[in-house]
């Protein structure tokens, strides 16, 4: 049996399932489509003559944010390094793949169709970034057809320096050398170019 409640501590009521936007398959409650109101703490409970069982989790919907493909507080994290290699995945979609089929992914980055430079290559499920270059920061999304619905992981990727044990070497001015520079006030100084 499924029961939902609104908010901790909230009566739960048993689920009526119409079984075409809401149903219950197997061990799972499929919703087609999500609707704002379907947001509150569902719980399944198990049970025979000897054993009860009682899982609970809780379901936030959400809107995508005005003019984007995802709601920003709904995405994935990962962090590359610049010049090294990364495969950012299409996360959780096993359940919207058949079996023994190719899921026919379409990427995004900040949900536009892109022209991938040939060091990006798409597989599967994941794209992957042979060399990690400062303009692939930002958010990439997956999208899978599921039957009438659309399905998309929104994954934001940061990208830092490569990670180094040594300290920074100083180009200028030479090593225990002291140089003087004169400088107007209020004007601009580039002192990163001396590192």
């Amino acid at each position: 049996m499924w029961y939902k409640s609104t908010g901790h501590g909230d009566f739960e009521e048993p689920i009526s399932f119409d079984g075409v936007r809401m149903s219950k398959e197997e061990d799972a409650i499929w919703f087609r489509p999500t609707e704002l109101q379907d947001v509150g703490h569902y719980s399944c409970v198990l049970r025979n003559s000897t054993y009860c069982m009682k899982v609970s989790m809780s379901l936030t919907v959400a809107e995508n944010d005005t003019d984007l493909c995802y709601n920003s507080k709904m995405r994935y994290f990962e962090k590359a390094e610049l010049s090294k290699s990364k495969e950012i995945t299409c996360p959780d979609i096993e359940d919207y793949v058949q079996p023994g089929k190719e899921p026919g992914l379409v990427w995004y980055k900040e949900c536009k169709p892109k022209q991938w430079r040939q060091s990006i290559v798409r597989r599967k499920d994941t794209l992957s970034i042979r060399e990690v270059r400062e303009d692939d920061i930002g958010n990439y999304t997956c999208e899978l057809q599921f039957g009438s619905f659309v399905v998309r992981r929104t994954t934001e990727l940061t990208v830092t320096a490569p990670l180094t044990d040594k300290p920074p070497k100083i180009l200028f001015p030479s090593e225990n050398k002291m140089t003087t520079m004169e400088m107007q006030i209020g004007k601009f100084l580039d002192v990163a170019g001396m590192c």
